[in-house]
């Protein structure tokens, strides 16, 4: 191979790998603002609901395993890492008392979970949430995600929160997304997407 061709196959492969890791960015980048949306809405439901903490929770039963917008994902499951009453941090919902999203009979009391400890992964996104960065997602399983989102306190916020300021970080989301099931009739994902409400 002659120097000129070897350095024109060189830039071929250079820009075709440039083309591939922009193609990749949209993709992710796409992705994030998709996740963006989908964590605000949990946590516009969240704010929007009386009590506190894991007691919040019931209210986001009726966004539970829904697509997620145009992903192949839907929201299998969720969890509350709360932070702002918990020394150590703690992890509330999810499969470990589901109770808190199914009540027999809405009049009855919720109990109050006394949580469990958090991983090690869930110690890394909070500091990760801490610093300031806005999401952090890992793979779950071959084709899951879960996805960490940080609850910041807001003006509302602060009347029960007093020690406190705008923007500090009370607690985080821990969302489980799992892939859509497939319509047994076709290869296709299921078409009954729905996006999250808009507000």
């Amino acid at each position: 191979m002659t120097r000129k061709r070897a350095n024109g196959w060189r830039a071929g492969v250079v820009l075709a790998a440039a083309g591939v890791g922009a193609s990749w960015a949209f993709e992710r980048d796409a992705l994030m603002d998709t996740l963006w949306r989908m964590h605000d809405t949990y946590v516009l439901a969240f704010i929007d609901s009386e009590g506190f903490g894991e007691r919040r929770l019931p209210a986001m039963s009726g966004l539970l395993h829904k697509p997620v917008e145009d992903t192949p994902w839907f929201v299998a499951d969720l969890q509350l890492i709360g932070v702002a009453k918990h020394d150590p941090p703690r992890a509330f919902g999810g499969g470990m008392s589901m109770d808190v999203f199914h009540r027999p009979n809405e009049a009855m009391p919720l109990n109050r979970s006394p949580g469990r400890a958090i991983s090690a992964e869930e110690r890394d996104a909070l500091r990760a949430l801490d610093a300031g960065q806005r999401l952090v997602t890992h793979r779950s399983g071959p084709a899951g995600l879960r996805v960490f989102g940080a609850i910041r306190a807001g003006d509302e916020c602060l009347g029960c929160h007093k020690n406190k300021r705008a923007g500090d970080m009370l607690g985080a989301f821990v969302y489980r997304l799992e892939p859509m099931p497939k319509d047994p009739s076709s290869s296709a994902p299921r078409s009954d997407r729905a996006s999250p409400p808009k507000n």
